[in-house]
């Protein structure tokens, strides 16, 4: 599990359906809340002009407090984070590393960890490949 430090506490990270779904109450739907914790205005991909703005800091905490708590209390610790004590702890020079760690962790937790099923038996070689074929003409 990944973690950051904050005011020298390792804090865990965690994020799964539940966590999505708190991300997506508290901050934003998931692809606006992504926007906001990047500091890039929502509808202008390009705009970074909100970057360590109010609301980017809002949101940057509001999704380590989130994540934190999670990887807390699955770690069996309290789960005590508050956006204050997240802010106080982030110098402005960490943004950028805490920003990174937290999409990670956003990135493995959307990854499939249901193995891709192999065929059983005996494979017709000859339809694999026009399938194959078939796919990328597509």
């Amino acid at each position: 599990m990944e973690s950051i430090t904050l005011r020298w506490r390792e804090i865990p990270l965690l994020y799964t359906t539940w966590e999505m779904k708190t991300v997506q109450e508290e901050i934003a739907p998931i692809s606006r809340a992504i926007a906001m914790v990047l500091g890039r205005n929502p509808d202008d991909d390009k705009d970074t002009s909100r970057y360590a703005g109010a609301e980017h800091l809002a949101a940057v905490a509001a999704l380590i407090r989130i994540l934190g708590n999670a990887g807390l209390e699955e770690a069996g610790e309290e789960p005590n984070l508050t956006d204050k004590w997240i802010l106080r702890g982030l110098r402005p020079a960490e943004l950028a590393d805490a920003i990174n760690i937290c999409m990670d962790v956003m990135d493995k937790g959307m990854r499939s960890e249901i193995p891709e099923k192999k065929p059983e038996g005996p494979v017709d070689v000859t339809l694999e490949e026009m399938n194959k074929k078939k796919e990328t003409a597509s």
